[in-house]
């Protein structure tokens, strides 16, 4: 127990207290980094790499600031294989050939259009209790249709067949 406290007493000595400065206002920082040669695992996984240089366990610059940096140096290291949503701002977006609704593959320019995706509406089932009968007694079944297939129109079963 006195051992314990006479380090926690050495460690409460080698902290260094300081008050925190206010921040200064945001002013648009023009960065220049130098090409530094990225480990095999950072051009595997480029988001990983940003994720591991910004996180602010690690880093103590503002987040803006350190993307971009890490963003720059990334597409140096990686050129035109750098992934699309890591593109430095400012930097040209190369063109893409992708598919369009007729199956062809036109070519586009720029930041890809997110299309809305198609909506569905489940069709509700049209389901009725009915009678059948089994062996000697009778027993109820439901019955479901779905909505459209009274659409097909009046119908006639000759000899078993539709």
């Amino acid at each position: 127990m006195l051992t314990t406290f006479a380090l926690a007493m050495v460690l409460q000595q080698a902290v260094v207290w300081e008050t925190p400065t206010p921040a200064a206002e945001a002013e648009p920082v023009e960065i220049a980094t130098p090409v530094r040669d990225l480990p095999a695992w950072a051009v595997a996984d480029p988001f990983a790499w940003e994720r591991s240089q910004c996180s602010p366990l690690v880093s103590r610059e503002p987040l803006d600031v350190c993307q971009a940096r890490v963003r720059i140096e990334l597409s140096a290291a990686l050129g035109d294989q750098l992934p699309a949503g890591l593109r430095p701002a400012g930097e040209p977006v190369p063109c893409l050939a992708t598919p369009g609704d007729d199956g062809a593959y036109p070519v586009q320019c720029g930041m890809p259009e997110r299309r809305a995706a198609a909506t569905v509406t489940p069709r509700i089932p049209d389901c009725r209790p009915r009678a059948e009968r089994q062996g000697g007694s009778v027993a109820f079944v439901t019955d479901c249709r779905a909505d459209d297939a009274g659409s097909r129109g009046l119908s006639i079963n000759l000899f078993g067949k539709d």
